[in-house]
């Protein structure tokens, strides 16, 4: 694996950013706020992580396998989350919304990347980037905020990225696992997805319908790209229209 590539895609892209106009005076409805106000939260919540225990992971794995480029992509990609939960963040401050301190959903993924291997992390994260394509979308649609639509856009744009960087990670911790090891891997991934798209819209309905997205599309938009990434087809994204119009 040449995490040199990853390496030079993340410090291309912060420098390749869409332009959001700060500027703006858009403010949000008492409809907007109320669809969309907890649901961001806890997603600025969860974007901010700082990674110390998946890096802890991550600098365990370079050591046994001379990975070592592996941590520096990772540290990158740690710092394009840290940078959507910082714009995210800033469009609230501007917003007069109240920023998450803590929640019971966040806290959850935060103890799912914890307490196993580096591997079950990824996937986990993984998991979580599949459905932040379906959300943003869906947040994007559910407001007019001419900032909050823009980062979407940029978001997403990330997101199509991030899922292949996860996908060449997992490719590379699974080399030379047997036909048995997969198929238990694969379905015990499947029974982990099914829980996490349940707590999600349980959390996240509002904005999700706000967008135009039924509890039925939002299972099965999920679980196609599920199915696409896990089944090997990561070239299939290069096809998928991720980002919306402006």
């Amino acid at each position: 694996m040449n995490w040199n590539h990853w390496i030079q895609y993340f410090q291309q892209n912060r420098e390749d950013l869409l332009p959001i106009d700060w500027d703006d005076t858009y403010r949000l409805s008492s409809y907007e706020k109320t669809a969309i106000l907890e649901s961001v939260q806890q997603f600025q919540l969860g974007e901010s992580s700082e990674g110390r225990c998946l890096l802890e992971a991550a600098k365990r794995y370079a050591d046994g396998s001379g990975d070592a480029e592996y941590v520096t992509a990772l540290q990158l990609f740690i710092q394009e989350e840290q940078r959507h939960a910082r714009d995210l963040g800033r469009f609230m401050m501007q917003q007069h919304l109240p920023l998450a301190q803590t929640h019971w959903v966040d806290s959850i993924f935060r103890w799912l990347r914890r307490a196993f291997n580096l591997e079950v992390s990824v996937v986990v994260l993984l998991m979580a980037e599949i459905i932040a394509v379906t959300y943003y979308k869906a947040l994007h649609d559910a407001t007019a905020a001419p900032v909050l639509r823009g980062l979407c856009r940029q978001i997403l744009r990330d997101e199509v990225h991030h899922l292949r960087f996860q996908i060449d990670t997992l490719a590379r911790l699974r080399q030379g696992r047997s036909p048995i090891g997969f198929l238990l891997t694969h379905c015990l991934q499947r029974i982990l997805f099914s829980g996490i798209l349940m707590v999600v819209w349980s959390g996240h309905y509002p904005v999700l319908l706000a967008g135009r997205t039924s509890l039925g599309q939002f299972w099965w938009l999920n679980w196609r790209l599920f199915n696409r990434l896990f089944g090997g087809l990561e070239s299939s994204l290069s096809k998928l229209r991720v980002t919306p119009n402006p």
